[in-house]
């Protein structure tokens, strides 16, 4: 009995790791999934951009205009993105993202 008692356990857990980690997205959720991946990609040259631009005595071979630009098309292709979203999770991680990039924009001065 005992044994059937973890076997009934373990079918659970395992039930809810695959749930939740291998689950297969929508593919609405995968086209929001690779914005907030390039956001981050832009987001990452930026700050590297801005770091090199600080340093004295070094010449400047970092691009923050570049970085900025791609952070632009970043948020134009997300709004254009979430005008066809109808799923309620692609639609809210959309909006995280959106909000995201409200504030570092707003906090950067970018526009």
């Amino acid at each position: 009995m005992r044994f059937l008692i973890w076997v009934v356990i373990l079918a659970v857990a395992a039930f809810l790791v695959y749930n939740h980690f291998f689950k297969a997205q929508s593919v609405e959720e995968d086209q929001v999934k690779q914005v907030e991946k390039e956001f981050t990609r832009s987001l990452d040259r930026y700050i590297t951009a801005m770091r090199e631009v600080g340093e004295p005595g070094v010449v400047v071979i970092a691009e923050p205009e570049f970085a900025v630009k791609k952070i632009q098309e970043v948020r134009l292709r997300l709004t254009e993105l979430m005008k066809n979203l109808k799923e309620e999770k692609a639609i809210a991680r959309a909006q995280k993202l959106e909000t995201r990039i409200r504030e570092f924009c707003s906090k950067n001065e970018i526009d």
